[in-house]
């Protein structure tokens, strides 16, 4: 793949074949549990499996990932399973995109399954709008009582901010989309994803997607289910890697959204009232106050989100605290990294 670097995505209307062939793109490492769920769920789709390109990019699974991916009763027009030697999403995204020929490709992650008319929704609201990417609400399921928590505090705007296909059910251009599903002249324009960045995957591609003139849609006829983390541990661990992520995104320069700094805020603002509040009441004062207004707010969104999911509001509520606070830690410190190797090597482009 060659990067077209003079061209731009709205240089000219974005078409494609009237029945486009489609690359399912899908990095995974050990997923025995959920992969054949996925591929089941693509195999089903109403677009019709021979009009789909499906790429396994493993990072070398030590479980049976690659056995039940090299035995899969296929139907579908190619089913390929690549190396990816980097054992990092993003080098699973190249690795598969290298391989994939498709008129428009998916990105799908191995802890999902997709709606029977996914495919189809994804590739007729691509024609339709003449956007670059569109993509549609994702529906958060948990498993066991963690896991229902965790899924009820990624589907509340208290947990996740304003990422709008978390929740919403209206049409409208956004940031980004998860599992989005691209024209392929996106690939030739933006170019491959930064491998020196991972956990920003989709959110960090689709800024350079914007900037190089594309639209983004969402399209609440897409739809497609995540299965989270099934213990705050992991949850933690997530969210972390992905704070780290932006925070060193920010270091090099580029834009966020707003809703990425309000974890710093919070994760920094708190200790800094602490000490000031050591020798200044108000500072104490309204420590309290935002540590009042966090907790009575976010319990109370909790409890709204638990039902919905069948969750312990608890547990919810401790959900989100840790997605905060992880990943507010992690966007301090991998932007204060970042800063200091960039001063180490003054000299290198981003």
């Amino acid at each position: 793949m060659t990067t077209v670097p003079s061209l731009r995505l709205d240089d000219a209307p974005l078409t494609l074949p009237e029945r486009p062939l489609v690359s399912i793109v899908i990095p995974c490492l050990d997923e025995e549990r959920y992969i054949t769920n996925l591929l089941d769920s693509l195999a089903a789709q109403d677009y019709g499996p021979e009009g789909l390109e499906v790429i396994v990019a493993d990072g070398g699974s030590t479980d049976r990932t690659r056995d039940l991916v090299a035995s899969y009763p296929s139907r579908f027009h190619r089913l390929a399973l690549v190396d990816n030697p980097k054992r990092i999403t993003v080098g699973g995204l190249n690795a598969g995109m290298d391989a994939a020929t498709g008129d428009c490709w998916i990105i799908i992650g191995a802890h999902s399954a997709v709606r029977g008319d996914f495919v189809r929704a994804s590739v007729e609201a691509l024609q339709r709008t003449g956007a670059a990417c569109v993509g549609g609400p994702i529906e958060t399921v948990g498993e066991g009582l963690v896991g229902r928590a965790i899924a009820a505090a990624m589907s509340s705007p208290f947990g996740v901010g304003n990422a709008r296909f978390r929740y919403a059910d209206d049409e409208g251009e956004v940031d980004t989309v998860p599992f989005g599903c691209y024209h392929r002249l996106v690939w030739q324009v933006v170019g491959r994803f930064d491998e020196t960045v991972d956990g920003a995957d989709e959110d960090s591609y689709n800024t350079r997607l914007l900037e190089a003139g594309g639209r983004i849609v969402l399209v609440p006829t897409i739809r497609s289910t995540y299965y989270p983390r099934r213990t705050l541990r992991a949850l933690a661990k997530q969210y972390w890697e992905y704070g780290c992520a932006k925070g060193t995104l920010l270091s090099r320069g580029r834009p966020l959204q707003a809703r990425h700094f309000a974890p710093a805020a919070m994760v920094t603002g708190g200790p800094a009232l602490l000490f000031l509040g050591l020798f200044w009441k108000r500072a104490r004062l309204l420590l309290g106050l935002l540590s009042l207004v966090y907790v009575v707010g976010g319990l109370f969104t909790a409890r709204q989100a638990a039902r919905k999911n069948g969750a312990s509001t608890t547990l919810t509520f401790a959900a989100m605290a840790t997605m905060h606070v992880t990943y507010g830690s992690g966007f301090v410190i991998g932007g204060w990294r970042e800063r200091r190797r960039l001063q180490s090597e003054p000299r290198r482009q981003w």
